[in-house]
């Protein structure tokens, strides 16, 4: 119900002429001359041009994201312009500069200095908020937030699919902690090129993550990430998922943040007409 609720009249209805079925609480018998059951996957946050009837793409798919969420999006900045002037600046972008969002993480993978990290981009020049998705923070709410930054920032994790929100052209920047390279990369990295999004992956030093702090330094849970993945699941999802945060080195993050903001530099040199 809460799934049917956060994305119905955004996502959903934009999918079938059908409204959703919620079987939970529906017990009458659908006729249908057709239906689709289950889901039909290409790769991981991916559309396949080739396999779809019409040829549409991932640029399509994150089309159809923006036709979903542009009514609510208007209703939101209307809202936060009734309320206050302050509200209003912050919602046209009174100012000059890139606008980098950090999505917060509780409790495992988060990151254990996120303000210093906030204070580097303000130096780098870039007007920072935090984000923290909530189970029942309003989709268009995030997306209303993600589709006007220029830069994403987090760690590892479910919550990295809100690059799908972000504008073809920005720079989406995941954390890499421990044990997830594989993942951070296929799940995230290339769906986000295919996206045409910049993406700069920051894969952390053994140093960088809390596990460095519990294990001895020659232990393979620091030395041989895929030697311990290849226990299992239930392995990696204890040791690198569920038991590791992170703490950035700034020095080395900051290069990050310069390539972001040189990429977003040049980006909008390239959009002014000549």
């Amino acid at each position: 119900m809460i799934y049917i609720s956060a994305y119905r009249f955004y996502i959903l209805d934009q999918l079938s002429d059908h409204a959703p079925v919620d079987f939970a609480s529906d017990n009458r018998t659908h006729c249908f001359p057709e239906a689709a059951v289950g889901l039909r996957i290409h790769d991981e946050l991916v559309v396949d041009a080739s396999r779809m009837p019409g040829s549409e793409s991932t640029q399509d798919f994150r089309q159809m994201l923006d036709d979903a969420h542009r009514g609510r999006v208007k209703a939101i900045i209307q809202e936060e312009k009734e309320k206050t002037k302050a509200a209003t600046a912050t919602a046209v972008g009174s100012d000059d500069k890139p606008r980098l969002v950090i999505v917060s993480r509780n409790g495992s993978r988060a990151i254990e200095n996120e303000a210093e990290l906030a204070r580097a981009a303000r130096r780098a020049g870039f007007r920072v908020e935090l984000l923290w998705p909530r189970p029942d923070t309003e989709l268009a709410q995030t997306y209303r937030v993600l589709n006007g930054s220029d830069v994403m920032v987090g760690v590892h994790g479910a919550a990295m699919t809100h690059f799908l929100c972000m504008r073809p052209g920005s720079v989406f920047i995941q954390v890499v902690p421990l044990g997830t390279d594989w993942a951070a990369e296929n799940y995230y990295g290339e769906p986000a090129r295919r996206l045409g999004l910049r993406y700069i992956p920051y894969k952390i030093l053994p140093s960088e993550s809390s596990l460095y702090r519990q294990y001895a330094r020659d232990d393979p849970v620091l030395t041989d990430p895929a030697a311990v993945n290849a226990k299992g699941w239930q392995v990696t999802k204890k040791v690198y998922l569920d038991g590791q945060n992170v703490r950035l080195d700034m020095l080395r993050f900051r290069r990050r943040l310069r390539e972001a903001y040189g990429h977003w530099t040049a980006q909008r040199q390239g959009s002014k007409p000549l």
